[in-house]
């Protein structure tokens, strides 16, 4: 069931007695972070797209992310990105950034019906390679991939960062940012 969106604007009561009706009726629910492809409601300031995850899996929810909104109504811009999703599931405070990739992962495939990705010998080679350390930075800077579909590369996404020494930025004169009071650039 998905994308659930409107369960973040129950009254927190309501949003409680549904995700307990979700978990004892064994229903899986799949949100999506980058939008809920429906109209945006305002609620106290802010937009509320994303289903409640933490409250959800609170309850027992099962709970799976994807990127739906694809340059849609709710989202304009939408790029059909599950890391973006995870980004956002994680930098919105839903779930820690392991999870996160979880929920776009692991949990997306069981959701589908789908077995877990071993790797290892004699199983499909399923993959998607990130550059990055840990989760949080591939997370926060997952420009460099590679995918891999049935044991052949399908995909190859490259990006350069370069920084400027201190004397070239200078010589240019970009604006900096200054430690001195009120954030003012120097």
């Amino acid at each position: 069931l998905g994308p659930c969106g409107g369960l973040a604007r129950l009254p927190r009561e309501l949003a409680v007695r549904a995700a307990g009706q979700l978990s004892a009726a064994g229903v899986t629910v799949v949100c999506l972070p980058q939008g809920d492809c429906g109209t945006l409601e305002q609620r106290g300031g802010r937009v509320s797209r994303c289903a409640p995850v933490r409250l959800l899996r609170a309850a027992g929810v099962r709970v799976a992310a994807g990127s739906g909104a694809l340059r849609d109504a709710a989202n304009p811009v939408g790029r059909g990105d599950p890391l973006e999703a995870a980004f956002l599931l994680a930098s919105h405070g839903e779930l820690r950034p392991e999870e996160a990739y979880e929920a776009v992962s692991g949990w997306a495939r069981a959701a589908m019906g789908l077995p877990r990705v071993r790797v290892e010998a004699g199983f499909p080679a399923e993959l998607l390679a990130v550059r990055g350390e840990r989760v949080e930075g591939v997370l926060s800077m997952a420009y460099s991939r590679l995918v891999v579909h049935q044991g052949r590369v399908v995909a190859r996404t490259s990006a350069v960062r370069e920084y400027c020494d201190g004397s070239a930025a200078a010589a240019l004169e970009l604006p900096r940012q200054s430690s001195r009071g009120g954030g003012e650039p120097s």
